[in-house]
């Protein structure tokens, strides 16, 4: 079987989570006992199995393990409010753009004028977000240089066996060597065995909480009843399910065994939640960025486009010029010069003050977009607060896709970058000022 091939069967047998899960460690359990969907599986029957699934082991199992996290990482360390403040503003009038931009005498402009204005704040950014970029880079290279291909392989071997359907297809290494179709076969018939009995597969044995899940599982009025209930109501509704199960005798070693492989289950499954839960936290923050910016760039552009644009002026400076009579000029005829330098003089004026309307408030729309900024940049703080103990900095866990903290450091580093729109959007719309400030210089002659 090859690899691309093993690896899709891998992705089918993952556990399943429900989109509403909300992020606790109750809801961290659905990872774990969750049945798998075949092709042919109903919604409703899916869902309803989910709930069933999900209400007993809530009731049930208390317990959570914390992700692995590393201490001194630069996560949730950087002053984001402070760079968004600390962005270089627009100049307060074209005057002022154009010194910044041509330097102290506009006829004998210094070209990087303008590039030396901005460049320390960039190079402060960059100085940050090189500080991830090192720290990340720094811890990468040296946990890969302690692994080699073997080893790595029997760790992502090792984490695939731990869920329950593959571990009933006879492990990785054997699905490893079905043809498709086998493994096909295998993984539709382990996913139906686990579905039917989610806690057998978990070797948790009790007859009543398999009665229960299959009732909830194929009654759905029963299932809505039972999940309008209390958190009191369900235990005791649990009880009553599990009163006549038969006591299970196990040896002290088996009881140990049992409660390290239900102790690995939860700690994955709360990894799997956890890396589901960043995942759709940090698509719900670039959304919230692309919408602020979104909304910024249409208010701008309704600015550049309001009446008396800049298109505008050279309309009406089209139609006059062509009104201009032509006089004779020496051997030629020529636009009569009294009124053209007037024109042009008239029209200069009228684009430096444009200009500088436009100057004023794309000041007032860059405010607005830096508090946004500013805004999401403190829900990120809140956030990573109150979830820092599951941000997983473990290198290892990268082949299973649940170490979060690389994922949250290029959110962070997302972030930064904000300051530098802020900073490249002032410099732009100071260019365009100064421009016209030039231009108007050099009709009018001051």
């Amino acid at each position: 079987m090859q690899t691309s091939s093993f690896a899709a069967y891998l992705a089918a047998c993952a556990p399943v989570a429900t989109q509403n899960s909300k992020p606790n460690t109750q809801n961290s359990r659905l990872a774990a006992c969750a049945p798998v969907a075949t092709q042919n599986s109903k919604p409703n029957t899916q869902n309803s199995r989910l709930a069933a699934c999900a209400l007993f082991v809530l009731s049930f199992f208390g317990q959570s393990l914390s992700a692995q996290s590393n201490t001194g990482s630069p996560l949730g360390a950087a002053n984001f409010a402070a760079f968004y403040t600390d962005a270089p503003t627009l100049p307060q009038t074209t005057s002022e753009a154009a010194r910044r931009t041509y330097g102290a005498d506009w006829r004998n402009p210094d070209i990087h004028a303008l590039d030396n204005f901005y460049q320390p704040f960039a190079d402060r950014l960059e100085h940050a977000v090189d500080e991830y970029k090192q720290y990340y880079s720094t811890r990468s290279t040296a946990y890969y240089e302690t692994q080699n291909e073997e080893t790595m392989r029997a760790q992502a071997m090792a984490q695939a066996n731990q869920n329950p359907i593959l571990a009933s297809m006879g492990g990785a290494e054997n699905v490893a060597k079905m043809t498709p179709q086998q493994a096909e076969v295998a993984a539709r018939k382990a996913a139906a065995e686990y579905a039917a009995d989610p806690f057998a597969a978990n070797n948790i044995q009790s007859q009543g909480m398999t009665a229960l899940y299959q009732k909830i599982a194929a009654d759905p009025a029963y299932a809505a009843r039972f999940q309008n209930m209390s958190e009191k109501e369900r235990e005791a509704e649990l009880r009553r399910y599990m009163a006549n199960d038969k006591v299970q005798a196990k040896t002290p070693a088996q009881l140990q065994k049992d409660h390290a492989r239900f102790e690995q289950q939860m700690q994955e499954s709360d990894k799997i939640r956890a890396s589901m839960m960043f995942q759709q936290y940090s698509a719900d923050m670039t959304a919230k960025i692309s919408a602020v910016q979104t909304r910024h760039g249409q208010q701008h552009a309704e600015l550049l486009a309001s009446p008396g644009n800049h298109a505008d002026i050279e309309a009406d400076f089209s139609k006059k010029y062509a009104a201009i009579p032509m006089v004779i000029m020496g051997e030629g005829r020529e636009k009569e010069p009294v009124q053209t330098i007037k024109l042009y003089q008239e029209t200069a004026t009228r684009h430096r003050e444009f200009a500088a309307k436009v100057l004023q408030q794309e000041a007032v729309l860059l405010g607005t977009l830096q508090n946004d900024y500013k805004r999401i940049a403190a829900e990120h703080i809140d956030f990573l607060k109150a979830h820092r103990h599951e941000v997983n900095g473990n290198i290892a866990d990268q082949m299973t896709g649940t170490e979060t903290e690389s994922m949250l450091a290029g959110l962070e580093m997302g972030l930064l970058d904000l300051a530098d729109d802020l900073a490249k959007k002032s410099k732009q719309s100071t260019k365009e000022a100064a421009n016209w400030e030039k231009n108007w210089h050099e009709r009018t002659g001051n």
